[in-house]
């Protein structure tokens, strides 16, 4: 904790190639924390477009309780009194992220180029979700599957059954769905037993019926699968849109769905490589992967909650060094630490829990 508050409280750099990560993250109760990752442009592509955890400056961590726009842009002003405009913010394109944004973009810019960038991993679901969310023949696909893993999962066919489905937004399921389908489809039933045969028949064979619909979302897949392995490899440039066409040309995109697939995709190329100079990352995985590692910290805690585990975000997106170790353990103190987590985030719903379910002794 003491050398994760050292870490935030070092100055960045003051420059005019900063890439600002950003993105919000919630557990148990109410509070939220705005993330703010940064990195230099020329890191970026020094690294040929990688982006590792020690290739990241923690800007900020904010505790809120309300994660607004006004909050976002806050965040935002305060960062760039010390590190002056970014050339660039990166995030998931959450609405309140994005009218922060915006907004920090319009007050303080003032005509400096500020791109504003939308991860491509959303902005490709974002895409598939609009071709799926209302589609009848997915939705019975999924009820179908639904029902296919009940009734197998606990016979000798539960080798076949489907993977688990995600609780929520069912769309986000078509990968592994559509793989799953593909191995049923090519699936051999001479090395079966008689009973296993009519088994598979009787439980599996309706997936024969969505052959066709099969192969159109192995396609959809194909084309946004294109799209991120193109941005997140090589970055946003201006070679990015012909790459992207030259990476589907095999693709035949002879429905109109699939046309509307690859029109959304090119427009979003388009948006985002306009008046563009140079290469600039396109891709929030890592923001991502660094609350996965900040929550293996805060599942060690009884209640997962946003709480003093934050503090390990400097350090585990930093090359920990014996000097830097020694200089901060002299400065910071366990007092300096409780003080600013009381500050920052108050008192944590352990302790509101024991306190609410404290045991009187009564003789």
């Amino acid at each position: 904790m003491r050398y994760g508050l050292y870490k935030l409280r070092q100055a960045p750099e003051k420059r005019g190639d900063w890439v600002f990560i950003l993105d919000h993250s919630i557990e148990f109760g109410k509070k939220q924390c705005l993330l703010v990752l940064g990195t230099t442009l020329d890191k970026f592509r020094k690294n040929k477009c990688k982006l590792r955890h020690r290739d990241m400056n923690v800007l900020a961590i904010d505790i809120v309780e309300s994660a607004t726009a006004a909050s976002v842009t806050k965040t935002l002003v305060n960062i760039t009194r010390k590190t002056g405009l970014p050339a660039q913010i990166l995030s998931d394109g959450g609405r309140n992220i994005l009218r922060g944004c915006r907004d920090f973009i319009e007050q303080k810019a003032r005509g400096a180029a500020v791109r504003q960038t939308y991860d491509v991993t959303h902005k490709t679901a974002l895409i598939l979700k609009h071709q799926l969310k209302d589609d009848g023949a997915w939705l019975s696909f999924c009820n179908k599957t639904v029902e296919s893993k009940r009734s197998l999962v606990h016979t000798e066919l539960g080798f076949l059954s489907p993977p688990k489905p995600r609780d929520k937004s069912r769309w986000q399921n078509l990968d592994a769905y559509v793989q799953w389908a593909e191995m049923i489809l090519k699936q051999k039933t001479r090395s079966m037993s008689k009973s296993e045969v009519e088994k598979f028949t009787a439980k599996l064979s309706w997936v024969k019926t969505y052959e066709s619909h099969i192969r159109q979302w192995r396609a959809m897949l194909g084309i946004l699968n294109a799209v991120k392995k193109e941005v997140k490899s090589n970055g946003f440039s201006k070679r990015t849109k012909d790459n992207f066409n030259k990476s589907i040309s095999a693709l035949k995109i002879e429905t109109p769905r699939l046309k509307t697939v690859k029109d959304e995709a090119l427009a979003y190329i388009e948006e985002e490589c306009a008046e563009i100079s140079g290469v600039y990352p396109g891709c929030s995985d890592i923001i991502e992967s660094v609350f996965g590692k900040y929550k293996n910290f805060s599942g060690r805690s009884p209640m997962k909650e946003i709480g003093r585990a934050v503090l390990t975000i400097p350090v585990f997106t930093s090359n920990v060094e014996y000097d830097e170790v020694k200089a901060a353990m002299e400065s910071v103190s366990a007092d300096d630490v409780r003080n600013w987590l009381k500050a920052n985030i108050g008192e944590s719903l352990l302790a509101k829990r024991k306190q609410a379910f404290k045991l009187i002794n009564k003789k």
